[in-house]
């Protein structure tokens, strides 16, 4: 890392809405081709958008910095008792109610239809 990308960054933290590279070099009192290459290097920096210039000049990059989310938090580990005692194996309690493809099993053959 670059000793002026920590200030770069700092700066753009302090200003959400994002700066120009000339209100950086400004700010920082660094020329301006040294903010724009720290800029390219650094992955934490982004063109928000562009403003139009004035007097046929090029439009002016607005740079702003990613804010990094929180970590994930770590999750705890389960106790080996976490399962209630009323939780029980879901089964039918006569095997006659177990139905193959709609016809319940202990449907005779010769039934009437």
């Amino acid at each position: 890392m670059k000793p002026s990308h920590p200030k770069i960054r700092q700066l753009l933290h302090q200003y959400q809405d994002g700066l120009t590279t000339k209100e950086i070099s400004e700010r920082l009192e660094k020329k301006h081709d040294t903010i724009y290459a720290a800029l390219q290097n650094m992955p934490d920096t982004y063109i928000d958008r562009w403003l139009e210039a004035q007097q046929q000049l090029p439009p002016q990059a607005v740079w702003c910095a990613v804010v990094p989310p929180e970590d994930c938090p770590k999750p705890r580990p389960k106790k080996s008792n976490d399962r209630p005692a009323e939780l029980r194996r879901l089964e039918p309690r006569n095997l006659s109610e177990i139905c193959f493809g709609g016809i319940p099993a202990n449907a005779g053959t010769t039934g009437s239809y």
